[in-house]
């Protein structure tokens, strides 16, 4: 699956089942695409299914759980490609829209990142943050079943109370599914590894704000089953608290 033109990579955490519909849809691309697994659970044996079912599939095992952003980071020195996706396991998409995609970078040389329209598996719209961490952004996300007020915040954040209908600039990607040029996530050094998981995106879309812009573009779309963990369990809540201070420690407190 070499000489491509585009890469992809997922990391994988006891989400192997999971994953084989983004490497059916990764599979189905009407663009060859050269795609890079990391299993951060090497004891769920994962690696020997997704081998055997997807044999052109580059499979990068760790001895341990490396996180979102480390890795990701893991196959940096292995691209050869013009534009490289992050993809979680829980995404799918048309056979087209990556075709769709790398034709829009192509046409717009100042793009760095691409980001789609996000739906839920039931059909509704699925509203991720659209703008750059704020206190009050992230209280909204948290607390936002608790009145409306916090729903409001939650909708500027995400961009829920605007209609969009052509590609706008963003201040932020979704990691679950980015389309960056592969020499600028190279130039940027992949993710900040101080991040474990939550917030890396929103960390490396910020940095490559610095060098091109993010595009927003609603004609494209993808399938998202979103567990919403940082929200849904005191686990990822607990992870969600960590990354956020260290994005403030960072980036400087934003109210």
């Amino acid at each position: 699956m070499g000489n491509c033109r585009i890469s992809a990579c997922m990391v994988l955490y006891h989400s192997g089942e999971e994953a084989m519909r983004a490497l059916e849809c990764l599979e189905k691309s009407t663009v060859p695409v050269d795609v890079h697994i990391v299993d951060n659970s090497p004891e769920t044996g994962d690696q020997m299914k997704i081998s055997w079912r997807f044999p052109g599939v580059h499979i990068h095992q760790s001895k341990k759980n490396l996180g979102f952003g480390r890795g990701n980071n893991l196959v940096l020195p292995e691209l050869d490609s013009d534009y490289h996706l992050l993809i979680n396991p829980d995404v799918t998409f048309e056979p087209d829209l990556l075709a769709r995609m790398m034709d829009y970078m192509d046409r717009h040389r100042d793009a760095v990142i691409l980001t789609p329209r996000v739906f839920n598996a039931d059909g509704s719209e699925q509203f991720l943050p659209k703008k750059q961490p704020t206190v009050r952004y992230l209280a909204g996300g948290f607390f936002e079943k608790l009145g409306t007020a916090f729903a409001r915040l939650r909708q500027e954040y995400t961009m829920a109370d605007k209609t969009i209908t052509r590609p706008v600039q963003v201040e932020f990607a979704t990691g679950c599914f980015l389309l960056i040029r592969t020499e600028a996530f190279r130039r940027l050094g992949g993710f900040d590894e101080r991040f474990f998981l939550y917030q890396e995106d929103s960390d490396l879309s910020r940095r490559a704000s610095s060098i091109g812009t993010i595009i927003y573009h609603p004609d494209m779309h993808i399938t998202h089953e979103w567990a919403r963990e940082n929200v849904r369990t005191l686990k990822g809540t607990c992870r969600q608290l960590v990354s956020v201070v260290k994005y403030f420690a960072k980036w400087g407190l934003k109210w």
